[in-house]
């Protein structure tokens, strides 16, 4: 569970350090030479503020030269620190109210603090890029529900429809439809996790001036709704191959619908389906053809459902 995994599994030990009369440009050339984004500012062996990137473009917009600054005249402080037993749900929620993106872990001491490593939005973001990115988006998600036996869970904002005579097998002419608004935050987290950072999809300005006009979704990310109807066909179904075709862009916070129609039964428990994404204006978005495996469910998941069939 992300609730008990202490920050000292996944902060960064080695953190770049100074003293406070040290020059913001002895603080930058340090910052460049060890690849870090922070340097934490020691006295007397104890952590008392931290000077980031951030800091120095702040100053830079109000003082034409830092050179021979020290860094206690820029340094944040007080220093907003975590202790090493913290969780990291703990460290994100402390980031957030904080609204900072370099989170020192420091062990108090009899005397002092001691500082034992650092944790940012980077390390985080491994762990839970939905809530290292766009808190506030994060908060108004709607709950989760349990409510099949072949998912692991649903939310009341998503939709499924299944049109087919016999909802328990899967045969040509049934079309299963899976609806969501693909958010700010979705397209975010999937950059984060695939690394595909492509401005268009992130930079507002940048996308601004390209053919779209404006931030778009990523093509593989409208794709993977696709992927969500197929998952609730009856059955455990196992993608075997896709081909897809991108026919428009997805505007970011649109509702799309993914449509998969069986089309052939190719024998085997093997089906080809016809898949398409509508944007919120039933235009497509991509058409393309897949090929599923439909196996049974696993007995635990059969029960479950059988169960549930009964109520």
């Amino acid at each position: 569970m992300r609730d008990t995994i202490p920050v000292t599994e996944i902060m960064v030990e080695d953190v770049a350090t100074a003293a406070p009369d040290a020059t913001a440009t002895e603080a930058a050339t340090l910052m460049r030479g060890e690849g870090v984004s922070s340097v934490v500012v020691v006295r007397d062996g104890e952590p008392v503020g931290i000077v980031t990137e951030g800091d120095f473009a702040t100053e830079l917009c109000e003082r034409g030269d830092l050179g021979h600054l020290e860094l206690s005249g820029v340094m944040s402080t007080p220093l907003t620190s975590i202790a090493p037993t913290a969780s990291i749900v703990d460290a994100v929620e402390l980031l957030r109210s904080s609204e900072i993106e370099h989170l020192p872990v420091v062990e108090d001491g009899d005397d002092h603090g001691t500082l034992a490593g650092i944790l940012t939005t980077t390390e985080l973001s491994y762990y839970v890029p939905h809530l290292a990115h766009r808190p506030d988006h994060h908060e108004a998600e709607p709950a989760r529900r349990r409510v099949r036996s072949d998912t692991l869970y649903e939310r009341d904002d998503w939709e499924f429809e299944y049109r087919s005579a016999d909802e328990s097998t899967v045969s040509v002419g049934e079309t299963a439809r899976f609806s969501k608004t693909l958010s700010e935050d979705d397209v975010e987290a999937f950059a984060e996790v695939t690394g595909d950072t492509n401005r268009v999809h992130l930079d507002a300005g940048y996308a601004a001036e390209t053919r779209f006009g404006e931030r778009i979704v990523h093509g593989v990310l409208a794709n993977g709704l696709v992927s969500a109807a197929l998952a609730r066909l009856p059955g455990l179904t196992i993608y075997l191959s896709q081909e897809s075709s991108f026919r428009a862009p997805l505007s970011i916070d649109e509702r799309a619908t993914a449509v998969c129609e069986v089309v052939e039964d190719l024998g085997r428990a093997k089906y080809r389906i016809e898949t398409t994404v509508l944007d919120g204006d039933d235009t497509p978005v991509l058409e393309g053809d897949a090929v599923v495996l439909v196996d049974e469910l696993p007995p635990t998941a059969a029960r479950e459902r059988d169960a549930t069939a009964v109520q």
